[in-house]
């Protein structure tokens, strides 16, 4: 058996070889079976035709004519070696031989490049030269481009322009399914130059082809859908597919997905040069891919590690530093330790009258600098409403009120504000959706101040009403947000007996217990024995949110 074939010369030095057959169309359209991009050349100019095993060269009333070897002919034979002349594009016509039981149409090539990159190189002569040269320039174009769609762009750009194919796509895969580019949603696809970003649903190819590359992770060239093992496949068929190379993106986390090209001409058969080169992109295409995914991973990590530091600044300058010392009607303290993601937790400690101290706990939701910038809007705002408002009630109206106006995607904040008479011990509390008050006295711990309301900001009005509570001399009052309460520990080998049948979280029972052995303690020494506490108790990791408290330790009229 004789095969034969078209070979031009590019102008990058690289050839162009094309299988062809009877019947094989050469001219200007998209649709004939070797296209050549010349002015010179009629849409339909020539045609190759067969007769036994012989070829002969057939013009079709092109204006400009054929040449063959140099003269011009309507009609010529063919043999290897032979010059066609179109215009100023020159073609080279060969021939060889083929054992007649190989059936060089419709075969499964297995991997040419494996998980180690090794190639076995089928090419040989001049055309292996060009084939290194090719894989060269397509992977250096592609090892140092860090953004994803850019990059996955630059991967079918020079793939296609490298073997000279008709269109091409590229996926990655998800459980096992063809998937598109999760950075913008779509498929990066070719064709005849022209790049798209199409949805799956426009996007049709060879599920069989696909899925053998997938599952198998072999490179694949299927020829000549007319014939052979898979010639029956209904994805082929239906597509009219003459030619398909596919090949896995193969990255060190396994494969991400695959490099599919194809064509519906007949005459525009991919070779095993061709899957070869294809296969070279391929693998370096699946760990360009891996490694710009891992470098916009690093840039977000970055990116969040500076909002955090951006948040912390911000929270951290809004909170009290300087506590009062020495005074003989009360001790107070309060502080908060951010988690690894910054949230919205604030405390805040006014003296708004005379003989009267006020403090404030509360918890933004969302985290990063969104919530930092609503807390410090929300401090700015309660230490205005403090000074005028001798009712906690009437303060956290008037924080609701103007949270509900800028609130923006659902913010809401829960809060706790409670003013204590340092003449007398009474207390006056409103909660806001908040955990209640710990109440430390001598006789035992006990809490007070239930919420009367929902968080601020969900609702333009809310009713919260005042409770009362009476403190004795030496008693102390704790606020904390949910990071102390909801702390939650992972189970291993040298924590489970720890608290033995208790749940996950810390809850309020690990609170008390902490409260009730360290009664005495001033504010201060009571918060770092409950931040203790809870960080022996969530080892090895740390607390999965912020631990924020605030006490104050009444010491009575002076």
């Amino acid at each position: 058996m004789i095969r034969s074939f078209l070979v031009r010369k590019m102008p990058d030095g690289t050839e162009r070889r094309e299988s062809v057959g009877d019947g094989t169309i050469i001219g200007r359209t998209d649709d004939s079976g070797f296209v050549i991009d010349d002015s010179a050349a009629s849409r339909r100019h020539a045609e190759i035709k067969v007769r036994g095993n012989s070829f002969y060269l057939c013009d079709l009333g092109s204006t400009n004519g054929t040449q063959v070897n140099g003269r011009r002919m309507l009609e010529a034979d063919l043999h290897d070696g032979d010059l066609i002349a179109i215009g100023d594009t020159e073609l080279r016509f060969e021939t060889e031989e083929a054992a007649d039981d190989v059936h060089p149409m419709a075969t499964f090539v297995g991997t040419i490049i494996d998980g180690d990159s090794e190639m076995t190189v089928t090419s040989s002569g001049d055309r292996s030269e060009a084939l290194f040269q090719a894989i060269y320039t397509v992977t250096n174009a592609i090892a140092s481009n860090y953004e994803p769609c850019n990059l996955i762009d630059r991967i079918l750009e020079t793939t296609v322009e490298a073997i000279h194919a008709q269109r091409g796509a590229l996926f990655l895969q998800k459980d096992g399914e063809l998937s598109p580019c999760p950075v913008c949603g779509a498929v990066h696809a070719i064709r005849d130059g022209q790049l798209a970003r199409s949805d799956m649903s426009e996007i049709r190819v060879s599920r069989t082809v696909a899925q053998r590359v997938l599952q198998g992770g072999e490179s694949v060239l299927f020829q000549d859908a007319d014939e052979g093992e898979f010639a029956a496949a209904e994805s082929i068929v239906s597509l009219n597919l003459r030619s398909i190379i596919c090949a896995p993106l193969r990255a060190k986390s396994g494969i991400l997905g695959i490099l599919y090209i194809d064509t519906d001409r007949a005459s525009h058969a991919y070779t095993e040069d061709d899957m070869l080169l294809s296969s070279a992109v391929a693998n370096s295409a699946g760990l360009a891919i891996e490694n710009a995914h891992m470098h916009q991973e690093l840039l977000e990590k970055q990116r969040m590690e500076q909002e955090i530091e951006f948040a912390w600044t911000i929270q951290e300058g809004f909170l009290v530093k300087d506590w009062p010392q020495d005074c003989a009607e009360f001790d107070v303290y309060g502080e908060t330790r951010p988690a690894k993601v910054v949230g919205g937790d604030f405390y805040d400690f006014v003296r708004p009258l005379p003989g009267c101290v006020g403090i404030l706990i509360g918890d933004v939701s969302g985290k990063g600098v969104p919530a930092a910038l609503s807390m410090a809007q929300l401090l700015a705002q309660f230490r205005l409403c403090a000074q005028s408002c001798e009712s906690p009630a009437k303060v956290l109206e008037a924080l609701n009120e103007d949270l509900a106006k800028r609130s923006q995607r659902g913010m809401f904040c829960t809060l706790c504000y409670i003013l204590l008479d340092l003449r007398t011990g009474q207390t006056l509390c409103a909660n806001a959706g908040h955990h209640p008050v710990l109440h430390i006295q001598a006789s035992g711990v006990g809490s007070f101040g239930e919420a009367t309301g929902p968080p601020a900001g969900i609702l333009p009005v809310a009713p919260w009403v005042d409770t009362d509570a009476e403190l004795a001399h030496g008693d102390s009052v704790l606020l904390y947000t949910d990071g102390v309460a909801e702390a939650r520990r992972v189970f291993t080998g040298s924590n489970t007996d720890t608290r033995s049948g208790e749940p996950d979280e810390y809850g309020l029972e690990g609170l008390y217990s902490i409260a009730e052995r360290t009664r005495g303690l001033g504010p201060r020494e009571l918060i770092d024995a409950i931040n203790e506490d809870v960080l022996a108790y969530c080892a090895p990791e740390p607390p999965h949110d912020d631990c924020t408290m605030i006490a104050v330790r009444y010491l009575g009229s002076a």
